[in-house]
């Protein structure tokens, strides 16, 4: 049973009080730039730090949860762009394998301000909603946060958030054309073929996360190395399979020594 809709039915009463979840989860709105220029493109930041045991989830979070979300309050002709999320991890919501973020995350959104700036300064506000999980869950809905930054000739770098923003980057999936994928069904599975790069030896962690929900999240997945270096998952269907769904969006998260692999794919059936 996909819990995902029962959970934030069961915990709706309680976003209207969300003292619990700001004490049990440390959220700032932090911008990669000191200043802001017209018409150049900037990157703010959602940084969530857990306190250890706890976690908050992906955009899809699997079989329970609920993914955090930002609406924005912008200034006149700024626009916001998709949030930039970070590979998942594998979370614990009381017996269920989730999919989400534990220790410290960054949630990167690209802000385009409009051609022309008059003002001074400009402020950036947003209503953020997110669930905490750990022993109990601590959901919180619209919690107001706001930035303020200078308008100038030409933005500059904030080095006090720059590093934080490139490591977060780095781990935000990509499609990488070197790696072939192959998808198909069989019952009660969906099996996934990938043929890496490079030789992969000592894989020591590989994990497929669902997009889509089309993988039960708390199932185990089997993993097959073959001779050739080509990679086979056999992975469980969701309940809630979208049968007619011709591709299986997702990320891989795949280590092998100090190689890191966070891979977005989509291949068709």
């Amino acid at each position: 049973m996909r819990l995902t809709g029962l959970l934030a039915a069961l915990f709706l009463p309680c976003l209207l009080h969300a003292d619990e979840a700001e004490k049990t989860l440390d959220v700032r709105l932090i911008s990669e730039t000191r200043n802001i220029s017209a018409g150049k493109p900037f990157v703010l930041g959602l940084h969530l730090v857990h306190p250890p045991g706890s976690h908050t989830y992906w955009k899809n979070p699997g079989i329970v949860g609920v993914a955090t979300s930002v609406e924005w309050e912008l200034p006149p002709g700024f626009s916001a762009g998709e949030i930039q999320w970070p590979a998942p991890q594998v979370v614990k919501m009381a017996s269920y394998d989730a999919q989400g973020y534990e220790g410290e995350t960054l949630l990167m959104i690209p802000i385009t301000p409009p051609e022309r700036l008059t003002a001074a300064s400009v402020t950036l506000a947003a209503k953020v909603s997110w669930m905490c999980c750990g022993k109990t869950c601590n959901p919180a809905a619209k919690i107001p946060f706001s930035i303020t930054l200078p308008v100038a000739g030409s933005s500059e770098i904030d080095p006090s958030t720059h590093p934080l923003f490139g490591k977060f980057r780095a781990l935000v999936p990509r499609c990488d054309p070197a790696w072939k994928s192959s998808v198909a069904r069989e019952p009660g599975k969906i099996v996934l073929t990938l043929k890496p790069s490079v030789q992969i030896s000592n894989i020591t962690e590989i994990h497929f996360f669902t997009a889509d929900g089309q993988v039960d999240s708390n199932q185990k997945q089997s993993v097959e190395i073959l001779s050739d270096g080509v990679i086979r998952m056999t992975l469980l269907s969701s309940e809630t399979t979208a049968k007619k769904s011709r591709t299986l969006p997702g990320v891989v998260r795949l280590a092998s020594g100090d190689l890191r692999f966070q891979l977005e794919i989509d291949p068709a059936f």
